[in-house]
């Protein structure tokens, strides 16, 4: 519509330049009245897809700070799961790293427990949409830089904490299955057991127990995103009873 108003003006510019029956003055004037007119319609075309334009914008982040939430309702109960499981890990080792050599175990118990010696659980978020939205560009347009930095500071800053101190634990864990991989010639339970409590096997079980900053590390990034989905909530709570 602007466009049309913007050339049906144009058209009357040139017509009052070659008009001859008024006045130079006279003419000016009127120019000078549908420049102004020209002026209006181009910058309120302007405004109008500035506002179309941020509107389309904001509905993008909408779409994707509702389905974050989704993605970190997800993560913490990911989380809360993985930290049951490391205590259990860690009073398996704990178990295997407290027997005897010479003594008798309970061989069904011990087997389990030697069994479930190789279990391990590393964190993967529900990143993609997340790297979609930053790889996009779009991310700057989240207007509430409060909410902006705190969604920042989680996959840039708590997550790679996560990833270091399940690498030590990773670490860890590779040379008690390196020990025994260059020690064990039997699938006998007897050199199973000779294994763990031998003076080398009862040390790599002893470092075994994640550390308390492991876990901090999981709670941090629970806590950091029950406040990203409360910053969420609170900008659409229209949305804040609905499941995903």
């Amino acid at each position: 519509m602007a466009e049309l108003e913007v050339a049906k003006h144009g058209k009357n510019v040139i017509h009052l330049m070659t008009k001859k029956e008024h006045t130079v003055s006279h003419r000016i004037r009127e120019i000078a009245s549908e420049i102004v007119i020209i002026v209006f319609a181009v910058s309120m075309s302007i405004w109008l897809h500035g506002l179309s334009e941020h509107r389309h914008q904001q509905q993008e982040v909408r779409t994707f700070l509702v389905g974050l939430k989704s993605d970190l309702k997800e993560d913490i109960e990911t989380l809360d799961n993985m930290q049951a499981d490391y205590r259990r890990f860690d009073a398996n080792y704990a178990y295997l790293a407290g027997l005897e050599a010479g003594k008798e175990p309970d061989w069904k118990k011990f087997n389990a427990a030697y069994e479930f010696m190789d279990a391990n659980w590393y964190f993967f978020p529900n990143k993609s949409r997340f790297d979609g939205f930053m790889m996009s560009g779009k991310l700057n347009n989240i207007e509430d830089a409060a909410s902006l930095n705190r969604i920042l500071n989680l996959y840039q800053n708590l997550l790679p904490q996560i990833r270091a101190s399940e690498g030590g634990w990773q670490s860890r864990q590779e040379k008690l299955r390196t020990y025994r991989d260059d020690t064990l010639d039997s699938d006998d339970p007897r050199a199973h057991y000779a294994l763990v409590t031998s003076p080398k096997g009862k040390r790599l079980l002893a470092r075994m127990a994640a550390s308390t900053q492991h876990y901090t590390r999981y709670q941090q990034y629970i806590g950091a995103s029950r406040e990203i989905i409360k910053t969420i909530d609170e900008a659409y709570p229209e949305q804040a009873g609905k499941k995903g």
